[in-house]
């Protein structure tokens, strides 16, 4: 667009418009090499950024596995110590065991023994009672028929002879 001498604007001509628009494409490729300029920058420091993190990553997962076989190994110690500890006290436990078992079968032995002995002597007991209560009972009917039969004092067949009177088998 040029002006004209009246100072009004007239259509531009071709060459200006090739002018403007070469100018318009040297502005836009230069702007596109900045562009392209910074694009490149950023994907290099985000390749380098990227580079530094997979590093750090490695670096993390490196320390993980180390951490991860040092408890391996704690836990697999710990566990054997305390496999042996439970197979110390099961023994332990198991012996006890069978001692008490047998201290309370020779007490159980003991016992029986004892029972034994205790029915030994109350079943001699109790047949010494009878036969002493027997020789008792016999005594005393003894005693009793004596007095009762035999005694040179009057009892009871001496009132029997004399009621009936019978005496020495005559009667009288």
């Amino acid at each position: 667009m040029t002006k004209s001498a009246n100072g009004t604007m007239s259509d531009p001509t071709n060459q200006e418009l090739k002018d403007i628009i070469l100018s318009l494409d040297k502005k836009f490729e230069t702007q596109l090499l900045q562009l392209d300029n910074r694009i490149m920058q950023l994907d290099k420091k985000v390749d380098v950024q990227f580079a530094e993190l997979k590093g750090e990553i490695q670096r993390v997962e490196e320390k993980v596995q180390h951490v991860e076989e040092k408890l391996s190994g704690e836990i697999q110690r710990v566990d054997e110590k305390l496999s042996g500890e439970i197979l110390r006290i099961e023994e332990k436990l198991s012996s006890e065991i069978k001692r008490g078992y047998e201290k309370l079968s020779g007490e159980i032995k003991l016992v029986d023994e004892r029972l034994n002995g205790m029915e030994k002597r109350i079943g001699n007991e109790e047949f010494i009672s009878r036969s002493a209560f027997t020789v008792l009972f016999a005594s005393a009917m003894a005693g009793l028929t004596k007095y009762l039969f035999f005694s040179s004092t009057p009892g009871l067949y001496s009132v029997f002879q004399l009621r009936t009177g019978f005496i020495d088998g005559v009667k009288g």
